[in-house]
Protein backbone atom coordinates (compact mmCIF):
# COMPACT_ATOMS: atom_id res chain seq x y z
CA UNK A 1 0.00 0.00 0.00
CA UNK A 2 0.68 3.63 0.35
CA UNK A 3 4.24 4.18 1.20
CA UNK A 4 5.19 7.06 3.56
CA UNK A 5 8.03 8.41 3.62
CA UNK A 6 9.11 9.73 7.61
CA UNK A 7 11.78 12.63 5.94
CA UNK A 8 8.73 14.13 4.46
CA UNK A 9 6.62 13.78 7.09
CA UNK A 10 8.87 15.81 9.48
CA UNK A 11 9.40 18.21 6.72
CA UNK A 12 10.66 21.60 8.12
CA UNK A 13 10.36 24.69 6.15
CA UNK A 14 11.39 28.47 7.48
CA UNK A 15 8.31 30.76 7.84
CA UNK A 16 8.59 33.87 9.04
CA UNK A 17 12.27 33.07 9.42
CA UNK A 18 11.65 30.62 12.20
CA UNK A 19 11.79 26.69 11.31
CA UNK A 20 8.76 24.97 11.83
CA UNK A 21 7.33 21.84 11.30
CA UNK A 22 4.29 20.48 9.69
CA UNK A 23 2.00 18.23 11.06
CA UNK A 24 1.15 15.01 9.41
CA UNK A 25 -2.73 15.74 9.38
CA UNK A 26 -2.39 19.03 7.29
CA UNK A 27 -0.31 17.03 4.57
CA UNK A 28 -3.25 14.75 3.18
CA UNK A 29 -6.91 15.13 2.72
CA UNK A 30 -9.53 13.39 5.52
CA UNK A 31 -11.11 11.80 1.85
CA UNK A 32 -7.36 10.75 0.72
CA UNK A 33 -6.64 9.17 4.77
CA UNK A 34 -10.22 7.19 4.52
CA UNK A 35 -9.76 6.45 0.79
CA UNK A 36 -6.13 4.95 1.52
CA UNK A 37 -7.30 3.22 4.43
CA UNK A 38 -9.94 0.92 2.53
CA UNK A 39 -7.71 0.70 -0.63
CA UNK A 40 -7.30 -3.07 -1.33
CA UNK A 41 -5.53 -3.57 -5.11
CA UNK A 42 -2.59 -1.14 -6.15
CA UNK A 43 -5.52 0.50 -8.49
CA UNK A 44 -7.67 1.64 -5.29
CA UNK A 45 -4.47 2.51 -4.37
CA UNK A 46 -3.22 4.46 -7.42
CA UNK A 47 -7.22 6.19 -7.52
CA UNK A 48 -6.87 7.45 -4.06
CA UNK A 49 -2.89 9.14 -5.09
CA UNK A 50 -4.69 10.74 -8.13
CA UNK A 51 -7.38 12.34 -6.46
CA UNK A 52 -5.73 13.57 -3.81
CA UNK A 53 -2.82 14.79 -6.22
CA UNK A 54 -5.88 16.65 -8.38
CA UNK A 55 -6.74 18.40 -4.74
CA UNK A 56 -2.86 19.04 -4.15
CA UNK A 57 -2.51 20.59 -7.54
CA UNK A 58 -5.20 23.21 -7.03
CA UNK A 59 -4.03 23.95 -3.54
CA UNK A 60 -0.18 24.62 -5.48
CA UNK A 61 -2.26 27.02 -8.06
CA UNK A 62 -3.39 28.98 -4.90
CA UNK A 63 -0.45 29.32 -3.12
CA UNK A 64 1.34 30.30 -6.96
CA UNK A 65 -0.79 32.60 -7.42
CA UNK A 66 -0.81 34.22 -4.12
CA UNK A 67 3.63 34.17 -4.33
CA UNK A 68 3.27 35.82 -8.29
CA UNK A 69 0.69 38.48 -6.45
CA UNK A 70 2.96 39.21 -3.75
CA UNK A 71 6.71 39.39 -5.47
CA UNK A 72 7.79 42.11 -6.92
CA UNK A 73 7.18 42.99 -10.38
CA UNK A 74 10.60 42.92 -11.75
CA UNK A 75 11.15 38.82 -10.32
CA UNK A 76 7.51 37.93 -11.72
CA UNK A 77 9.11 36.36 -14.90
CA UNK A 78 11.43 34.70 -12.56
CA UNK A 79 8.62 33.05 -10.78
CA UNK A 80 7.07 32.19 -13.22
CA UNK A 81 10.16 30.71 -15.11
CA UNK A 82 10.81 28.72 -12.25
CA UNK A 83 7.63 26.98 -11.20
CA UNK A 84 7.68 25.94 -15.20
CA UNK A 85 11.12 24.19 -14.32
CA UNK A 86 9.86 22.81 -11.40
CA UNK A 87 6.89 21.08 -13.58
CA UNK A 88 8.93 19.72 -15.64
CA UNK A 89 11.96 18.44 -12.75
CA UNK A 90 8.86 16.82 -10.94
CA UNK A 91 7.79 15.09 -14.02
CA UNK A 92 10.66 13.77 -15.10
CA UNK A 93 11.66 12.76 -11.31
CA UNK A 94 8.35 10.91 -10.66
CA UNK A 95 8.36 9.42 -14.46
CA UNK A 96 11.60 7.54 -13.56
CA UNK A 97 9.45 5.46 -11.09
CA UNK A 98 7.67 3.90 -14.16
CA UNK A 99 9.13 1.08 -16.27
CA UNK A 100 7.10 -1.16 -18.77
CA UNK A 101 8.47 -3.82 -16.18
CA UNK A 102 7.75 -2.00 -12.97
CA UNK A 103 3.94 -3.01 -13.50
CA UNK A 104 0.89 -1.43 -11.92
CA UNK A 105 3.20 -0.61 -8.56
CA UNK A 106 4.78 1.48 -10.65
CA UNK A 107 2.52 3.88 -11.94
CA UNK A 108 1.36 3.83 -7.67
CA UNK A 109 5.04 4.94 -6.89
CA UNK A 110 4.48 7.93 -9.96
CA UNK A 111 1.66 9.33 -8.41
CA UNK A 112 2.82 8.93 -4.92
CA UNK A 113 6.33 10.80 -5.41
CA UNK A 114 3.75 13.51 -7.81
CA UNK A 115 1.63 13.72 -4.37
CA UNK A 116 4.57 14.25 -2.32
CA UNK A 117 6.65 16.18 -4.66
CA UNK A 118 3.18 18.47 -4.91
CA UNK A 119 2.53 19.41 -1.61
CA UNK A 120 6.71 19.77 -0.87
CA UNK A 121 6.42 22.59 -3.07
CA UNK A 122 3.00 24.10 -1.78
CA UNK A 123 4.65 24.73 1.24
CA UNK A 124 7.49 26.19 -0.28
CA UNK A 125 5.44 28.46 -1.91
CA UNK A 126 3.54 29.21 1.19
CA UNK A 127 6.49 30.15 3.06
CA UNK A 128 8.35 32.03 1.07
CA UNK A 129 5.89 35.18 1.12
Amino acid sequence: MLKVFIVFISLVTLANGMNSVVPINKLYSDSFNKCSETAISTYDDTNCLEKELELKDKELNKAYKKAMYQVQDFRKDDLKKIQREWIKYRDLKCDFYYHKESGSGGLSDVSECKLEETIQRTIELEYIF
